[in-house]
């Protein structure tokens, strides 16, 4: 039986298809690298690798009397920082909400992003950024708990290059038995553009796989 054979410009885009499909988005957490309150901070010195492309949860709770009292020389009760590393992707788009039936007891909640450099100082909120470190994110809109539900952006469509960066919550548990809150920080690769030559290249292999199919000889 004679056997077909697939065109190359076919298996060209089957290829070409293959490489733009990202894959399914990854599931994971970020890990809380410090935390702080009129109490003191508490620092893991997490930081935590995020491939692209992912979609990670972001999250803490406070126990009963904590996060409630302004931070010295501050307004709010609690600053967490979650420091972590983008990699696989030269740019990328970040965007990241909150999700508003998870925020409990907590009212101003906002939420900054910035680069971070080694042996910065955290939380950064107040504090002169040193250099290598740049505001990626000003402070979004400040959210309170209450009857609402569904999810807000907090962070719109911004492009971030491999790196090492900082996403800070900030806010005042307002509930006599504790808070809490909850987000995702979702990472998308940025569309790689095809050449604009690419659709002539395939066409003309097309028609090179044509061409010779035609000059294959009767009866093979």
């Amino acid at each position: 039986m004679p056997r077909h054979r697939m065109p190359l410009a076919a298996l060209i885009a089957i290829s070409l298809l293959a490489l733009a499909d990202t894959g399914a988005a990854l599931a994971s957490t970020v890990t809380l690298s410090d935390s702080t309150t009129s109490t003191g901070t508490i620092n893991s010195g997490a930081n935590t690798t995020l491939p692209v492309p992912g979609s990670y949860t972001y999250a803490d709770t406070f126990a009963a009397g904590s996060g409630g009292t302004a931070v010295s020389g501050t307004p709010y009760g609690f600053f967490d920082d979650y420091v972590f590393t983008i990699t696989g992707a030269s740019a990328d788009s970040v965007t990241s909400t909150i999700d508003l039936g998870g925020t409990l007891q907590i009212d101003g909640l906002q939420v900054g992003l910035f680069s971070y450099a080694p042996g910065q100082t955290l939380p950064i909120y107040g504090s002169t950024l040193p250099f290598g470190s740049v505001a990626v994110d000003g402070w979004s809109t400040p959210i309170s708990s209450g009857s609402t539900t569904g999810t807000i952006s907090v962070i719109p469509a911004t492009n971030l290059t491999q790196g090492t960066y900082a996403l800070e919550v900030l806010g005042t548990v307002t509930g006599s038995a504790g808070g809490s809150y909850s987000g995702v920080l979702d990472l998308t690769p940025v569309p790689v553009p095809l050449p604009a030559a690419l659709p002539l290249l395939l066409s003309g292999l097309g028609g090179l796989g044509l061409w010779g199919r035609r000059r294959l000889p009767l009866g093979r």
